[in-house]
């Protein structure tokens, strides 16, 4: 991602007739596709736009994945990326087709019921016997199965964001940076407006995109879902000959591992996760805990030996945000009328986001999406009361730990 300069400071109108809190992916997709037909005020805590989880992500565009919604959601995204709706300005160069091998070190089922779904869609998917011969970075690698899905594809999260904002520009929407929205204001009908430090602003529809924030923002509305964020580690390695632009990224499920080529060298990341309380404000982005490079190092020298002994030249961390069953909380919100989930990605906002924004404006406008189940994403499904953080990305040793309760 190359952000550009900060935005200027814009005035908060006094009006809108829908108002989205969050300036990342999701948020600026659902103001492109629901711009057209309502004005559409993004309000972005930070100095601009896409910078928190959007700023934070690999840019791998995944669409083999655990579950269905979420493969849905990622299967709609990469149609579009390949092959962009009419007025998204520059969204076909904000991606390229690389492949990618997924691959799995212990239980070769894993994922089994997500290629079957996958290959029903129609997405090529082969499996390989001999996957270091498509992805050098696998030679050595002891593995239960492996799949090769030629069309997958790596994304830049920033200009994706771009061509989402122009086009919601273009049909009048407003974006307003460094305006962090401190409550969801309410009366007797529901969702009254938002309150921010510059000011308030009259709407009767409100959409949560703000990732980490979402939580503790509608619990100023008194409703009260829970979601988790977690943090998760990304190092980028020194330049390395073997890393070639044309390398599938490649990613180990089970054990929780991948690697990507990235600037002559490798992105990679164990998969660890640290639940944590976001911050008050903007600035989510941090550093990488020794103990967390030394879990990547490890991974590397087990599962993918041809790349051992990796040297880092940086690392940073973000928050990736989950309701407890890891599905997206996407839709109209019963406790408060008006308000409305677009939440809960977790690290899948670069595959999900586009569509994700779709659906969600395609359910206000009355529409529906025979793509996606309304009833999979509803935000007031049953909650669990424990859920398995994987923190040291390996899924065999998952902890169960108690949700933390909202409001309590």
């Amino acid at each position: 991602m190359a952000p550009t300069a900060a935005p200027s400071p814009a005035r908060l109108p006094a009006t809108a007739d829908v108002g989205v809190i969050g300036g990342g992916i999701a948020g600026c997709a659902l103001a492109a596709w629901l711009a057209p037909h309502q004005r559409v005020l993004v309000v972005e805590q930070g100095a601009q736009p896409g910078a928190e989880a959007t700023a934070q992500n690999a840019g791998m565009v995944r669409r083999l994945g655990e579950d269905p919604a979420e493969r849905a959601l990622a299967v709609r995204t990469a149609a579009h990326l390949a092959a962009p709706p009419a007025d998204f300005p520059g969204l076909a160069a904000a991606s390229r087709r690389t492949g990618a091998l997924i691959a799995l070190a212990h239980d070769p089922w894993h994922l089994h019921d997500g290629v079957a779904a996958l290959r029903a869609r129609g997405v090529q998917i082969s499996a390989c016997d001999r996957p270091w011969e498509l992805a050098p970075a696998l030679a050595g690698a002891h593995l239960a199965q492996a799949w090769h899905l030629a069309d997958e594809r790596v994304a830049d999260a920033w200009l994706v964001l771009q061509s989402c904002l122009a086009r919601a520009r273009a049909h009048g929407a407003q974006l307003v940076c460094g305006a962090p929205v401190r409550e969801i204001l309410t009366d007797a009908q529901g969702v009254s407006g938002l309150r921010c430090d510059q000011g308030t602003v009259a709407t009767r529809q409100i959409v949560l995109a703000a990732g980490a924030w979402s939580g503790p923002l509608a619990a100023t509305a008194g409703v009260h879902r829970a979601l988790v964020p977690v943090r998760r580690s990304l190092l980028q390695s020194v330049p390395d000959p073997r890393s070639r632009p044309d390398h599938p990224w490649t990613w180990i499920d089970d054990v929780g591992v991948y690697v990507r080529p990235e600037g002559g060298g490798w992105l990679a990341s164990g998969c660890d996760e640290t639940p944590e309380t976001p911050p008050a404000g903007p600035g989510s982005r941090g550093a990488v805990h020794p103990t967390h490079r030394a879990l990547a190092d490890h991974k590397l020298a087990h599962h993918l030996p041809a790349l051992a002994g990796l040297r880092w030249q940086t690392g940073w961390t973000g928050l990736r945000t989950f309701a407890p069953d890891r599905r997206p909380l996407l839709g109209a919100e019963p406790a408060a009328p008006g308000l409305w989930w677009l939440a809960g990605l977790g690290g899948f906002g670069v595959s999900c986001g586009l569509a994700a924004g779709e659906a969600v404006a395609a359910w206000m406008q009355g529409d529906e999406t025979p793509w996606l189940r309304r009833d999979d994403v509803r935000p007031d499904r049953p909650e669990l009361r424990r859920w398995a953080v994987r923190y040291n990305g390996d899924l065999a040793r998952a902890r169960l730990v108690a949700v933390p309760r909202p409001g309590a």
